[in-house]
């Protein structure tokens, strides 16, 4: 192909884009209660009960400034304490979850579906804001942000991942102005509390194993966007069609119901968070973490006291268990508490290689007893040789540290020499 042919080439496809620019947008035919807001954009509200929805909510126990929604703490410093904060009602927080194209994130990624949850007594009212076609996005996003900006705080699960930057990203594509916003994201919280009881932390398990919820009649969220997109490029939409779009619409609502709910109990247990560590089976040590991290460090105490001396209220596995306690057994070390550190260790779990070898320590250091400290090192040796570690240092990621069987090693041998040179003292 020459020059000439290539310029008519492009000439032609430039004047058919200018005349689809240009045409209007394809009518579609909608449900009963959706409204057509905007050209290509449909908003619907639906209803759901909500058991145990409370009046107010305290999300600066979970979240208070300056802490980064990932639970650091910002440039500005230490965290405040926000323990005594007034609450907030409970309709000035929204549940926030997209419905897009892809998972990648990128800009060639839209969103398409938008359902945003909101407390009205003990029903959840959601607004859903549907885009039909591509030249609508706009006023889509514009629609969004106006719902998102009535709000105090918006909650998601993997927004601060997702959610949120698609959002800004196709905001700042259509010159769009989002307003700065408080957010949590409550899977960071579910990673720290149960993220350990499943393989994945996927709002489908938290559902599964937090809520005992089991969905009907869902659609795979694989396929969600391959639905919209077979949409979007069918002139007159077939009605198996409408059949899928009805179920990613119900899907969206689902993510939001399930989110509000999981919002629900999460905040619980900053709030109450004795309580809720049982009820919930929460792993005591990813909560103690969080509270320390809001500042609320004697209460992570209390609730690493109670694993330690009241273990039977929790249905805790040994590993869980020796969790907590080394976390309790650190607090003390920070703190110089000696009654605390002693005591911590010594209810370590007596086939725990950690544990074993934290009382040889504690037998040597601190209680002055190398006697029974070389008994605590040699039990310790043996669950290191049960547990596979090879007798030249073992596993490569301990390499250095005081559980390989060469520290036991060196551990037992100056031990011996301890006992050997105190009895040759006695004996004289």
């Amino acid at each position: 192909m020459n020059l000439k042919d290539r310029l008519a080439l492009i000439k032609s496809a430039k004047d058919n884009k200018d005349k689809n620019a240009f045409s209007p947008p394809r009518r579609r035919d909608m449900p009963q209660g959706w409204i057509e807001t905007a050209p290509s954009v449909w908003t619907r509200e639906v209803d759901r009960p909500c058991i145990g929805a409370p009046e107010v909510f305290f999300p600066h126990l979970m979240r208070p400034a300056p802490m980064l929604e990932d639970g650091r703490e910002g440039r500005g410093g230490a965290v405040a304490q926000s323990v005594d904060l007034p609450p907030i009602p409970a309709g000035r927080i929204v549940f926030f979850d997209l419905e897009t194209t892809g998972l990648s994130g990128g800009a060639g990624t839209i969103a398409f579906l938008s359902t945003v949850g909101h407390f009205e007594g003990a029903d959840l009212v959601l607004r859903q804001t549907f885009l039909g076609d591509y030249p609508g996005e706009r006023d889509f996003l514009a629609s969004v942000i106006s719902h998102l900006s009535e709000a105090d705080w918006i909650v998601t699960y993997n927004g601060a991942a997702f959610d949120i930057p698609l959002l800004q990203t196709r905001c700042v594509l259509n010159r769009i102005a989002m307003p700065p916003i408080r957010h949590i994201d409550v899977l960071h919280d579910c990673r720290r509390f149960w993220g350990r009881k499943v393989a994945s932390c996927s709002l489908a398990s938290m559902e599964a194993l937090v809520l005992k919820k089991e969905r009907d009649e869902d659609i795979p969220a694989a396929l969600v966007p391959k639905v919209w997109l077979d949409y979007v490029k069918t002139e007159v939409p077939r009605d198996d069609q409408g059949e899928l779009l009805s179920l990613v619409w119900q899907h969206n609502v689902q993510d939001v119901v399930s989110l509000a709910r999981l919002f629900i109990l999460i905040e619980s247990a900053y709030r109450s968070p004795d309580s809720a560590v049982v009820q919930y089976a929460i792993d005591p040590a990813g909560l103690a973490r969080r509270l320390m991290k809001t500042g609320r460090l004697e209460e992570a105490k209390r609730i690493l006291l109670m694993v330690r001396d009241r273990a039977e209220l929790f249905e805790l596995t040994e590993t869980s268990k020796m969790r907590a306690l080394r976390h309790l057994a650190s607090i003390a070390w920070k703190e110089r508490n000696r009654n605390l550190y002693v005591n911590t260790i010594l209810a370590m779990d007596d086939r725990s290689l950690f544990g074993c070898v934290a009382k040889a320590k504690l037998y040597e250091h601190f209680l002055k007893d190398e006697e029974e400290a070389l008994v605590w090192a040699k039990r310790a040796r043996e669950i290191a040789l049960a547990e596979g570690m090879e007798e030249d240092g073992a596993q490569s990621d301990m390499r250095g540290s005081a559980l390989t069987i060469e520290a036991i090693d060196h551990r037992i041998a100056r031990l011996a020499r301890k006992i050997a040179k105190m009895n040759s003292l006695s004996a004289r």
